[in-house]
C-alpha cells in the first residue's frame, strides 16, 4: 500500500528559490547517492562580486547565454552592464524567479532545446557554478555540439567549477575512492536537491581539477585556455571551441 511516504519528485530547486524570493523559508538540501545530506549555503540572490566574477565579466561578450541561471543573479548583473543576456535553466521555478526578478530574456529547457529553436548566435556562454553540469561525462559531447550550433566559431565558455581534490574531509575522500573502484572519475557525483517533501530527479555532475577538465573538454572538441584560482576550492575556467 502506498502511504505517501518518501519524497515527491518535482521541481525542488525551483520551489525553494520561489519561497526565498517570497520571503519564506527556502532551505535547499543537497542529497548525494551515498546518503550524504548537506544544507546548501549558497546565496542565489545577492549580486555576484569579487575578483573571479570580474575575471568572468572581462571574458564574456555582449550577447551571452547564462547556462544554469538559477535565480538570475549573474544575468541581472550583466544586464545592468548593458549586456544582452538569455537566462537558461531546466527548472520552471528558477525561470519564474528570473522573470519576477527582472531578467529580460529567459528560456526554460536545455541547451539542446534552445539549439532546436535556431537562436541568433551568442558571443559567449557563461556557467557560474554550473560547469560541473556542462562537463558531466554522460552529456559533454552532445552539450558542446549544441553550444557550437548556437555560437560563433570562437565563442568562449567561461564559468566556475569545484576542484574535488582540494578537500581533506573523510566523507568526500571515501566517495572519491569508491568512484575510482567502480571505474568512474573521482569527482563524478550523483545527487539531487531536496526542498520540504520535493526532490529533483537524480542526476550526475562532474567536479574536476584543471587537468581533468582540459582532458574532458578535448573529448568534446573544446580546449581549456585559461584558469584562475579562487579563495576556496572552486576555480574559474575559460574554454574555446577547437577549429573544425
Amino acid at each position: 500500500m502506498n502511504l505517501g511516504r518518501g519524497p515527491v519528485e518535482g521541481d525542488a530547486f525551483g520551489q525553494a528559490l520561489l519561497a526565498r524570493q517570497e520571503g519564506k523559508v527556502g532551505d535547499i538540501v543537497s542529497e548525494r547517492d551515498d546518503g550524504l545530506v548537506e544544507l546548501d549555503p549558497f546565496d542565489y540572490f545577492s549580486p555576484p562580486h569579487g575578483p573571479v566574477w570580474d575575471w568572468v565579466v572581462a571574458r564574456a561578450g555582449h550577447r551571452i547565454l547564462d547556462i544554469g541561471a538559477g535565480a538570475g543573479r549573474a544575468a541581472l548583473a550583466l544586464q545592468a552592464m548593458g549586456r544582452q543576456v538569455l537566462a537558461l535553466d531546466v527548472s520552471p521555478g528558477a525561470v519564474e524567479v528570473c522573470r519576477r526578478g527582472g531578467v529580460a530574456s529567459t528560456f526554460l529547457g536545455t541547451v539542446l532545446d534552445l539549439a532546436a529553436t535556431g537562436p541568433v548566435p551568442f558571443d559567449s556562454f557563461i556557467a557560474i557554478n554550473s560547469l560541473s553540469i556542462v562537463f558531466s561525462p554522460t552529456q559533454a559531447v552532445g552539450f558542446h555540439d549544441a553550444l557550437r550550433a548556437i555560437g560563433h566559431p570562437d565563442s568562449p565558455l567561461v564559468g566556475t567549477i569545484l576542484d574535488p581534490y582540494r578537500t581533506d574531509a573523510p566523507v568526500h575522500l571515501a566517495y572519491q575512492e569508491a568512484n575510482r573502484a567502480a571505474g568512474r572519475m573521482a569527482g563524478e557525483v550523483r545527487w539531487r536537491v531536496r526542498f520540504q517533501r520535493l526532490a529533483d530527479p537524480w542526476h550526475s555532475i562532474l567536479w574536476a581539477c584543471p587537468e581533468e577538465l582540459a582532458e574532458i573538454a578535448g573529448w568534446a572538441g573544446w580546449r581549456l585556455v585559461e584558469t584562475t584560482p579562487t579563495a576556496d576550492a572552486r576555480y574559474g575556467a575559460l574554454l574555446r571551441p577547437e577549429p573544425t
